[in-house]
C-alpha cells in the first residue's frame, strides 16, 4: 500500500503506517494526519489519466491543465418535452394572453410568477442536459472552477496549492466532489457517476504531483 504525504509528497515509510490507529507519520515534514484522508486523496491503481471516458475531457500541458466534463445526458429526452408543455402553456396563458389583449391584470401576474420560476429552473435545467459542463482549470497554481454553459455560469477561483484531498461524497440520491483544503469548494453536481470518478480520480492524480 503506497500512501503519499500531503504537505510534501514524499512517501510514507510502511512502518510509519498505523491502520489500528488510522495514522501515518511522514518522517521527512514529521505531519501526523489521519490514514483514511490519506487514502481517500489517492487514486486508484487501476486509473489511467491517458483514457477519459466518454463526455469527460483532458488538456495537460504541465504546470497548466483543465479536466471536465459534459452535463449532456438522456434526461434531456425528458426535460424538454415537458418544459415546452410547461412553461408554453403556463406562461402563454398566463402573460401570452395579457400581450394580445393589451391589457394589464396584477392579480393574473402575480398568481403566475410561481411558473415563470419554475419555467426559468427548467428551462436552465434542459440548457444543462444539453449543453452544461463542469471544467476544473489550473496554471501555475491558480485555479478555477467553472459550472454553466458556453461561457455564462459560475466561476469560482481559488489556490490550488491550498487543496490536500479530493473526495467523493453525496447527499440524498445527488453526488458530487469535494475539493478540501483550508476551505470546502463542491462541484460536479448533475455529472454521471463515471464522470465523477474520472475527474475526481485527475483530481487525485495532480495533487500527488
Amino acid at each position: 500500500m503506497e500512501v503519499i504525504c500531503v504537505s510534501c509528497k514524499q512517501k510514507i515509510k510502511t512502518e510509519n503506517i498505523n491502520v489500528t490507529k488510522d495514522t501515518a507519520y511522514c518522517s521527512s515534514c514529521e505531519n501526523l494526519t489521519s490514514l483514511s484522508a490519506l487514502l481517500e486523496s489517492t487514486p486508484s491503481k487501476s486509473f489511467d489519466p491517458l483514457y477519459p471516458v466518454h463526455g469527460t475531457s483532458v488538456e495537460d500541458r504541465g504546470n497548466s491543465w483543465t479536466v471536465g466534463g459534459s452535463h449532456r445526458s438522456w434526461m434531456a429526452l425528458f426535460f424538454v418535452p415537458f418544459t415546452l408543455v410547461w412553461a408554453g402553456g403556463s406562461l402563454s396563458g398566463i402573460y401570452g394572453s395579457q400581450l394580445v389583449s393589451g391589457k394589464f391584470d396584477p392579480v393574473l401576474s402575480i398568481f403566475g410568477l410561481p411558473f415563470l420560476f419554475g419555467s426559468i429552473v427548467l428551462i436552465t435545467l434542459c440548457l444543462m442536459s444539453l449543453f452544461g459542463r463542469t471544467l476544473v482549470s489550473v496554471e501555475n497554481g491558480k485555479a478555477l472552477v467553472f459550472i454553466g454553459i458556453g461561457s455564462i455560469g459560475w466561476y469560482r477561483r481559488f489556490d490550488w496549492r491550498t487543496i490536500d484531498r479530493v473526495t467523493e461524497n453525496s447527499s440524498g440520491q445527488y453526488k458530487y466532489i469535494s475539493l478540501e483544503g483550508s476551505k470546502r469548494l463542491n462541484l460536479g453536481w448533475g455529472l454521471s457517476s463515471k464522470k465523477q470518478y474520472y475527474i475526481a480520480n485527475y483530481l487525485r492524480a495532480k495533487l500527488q504531483k
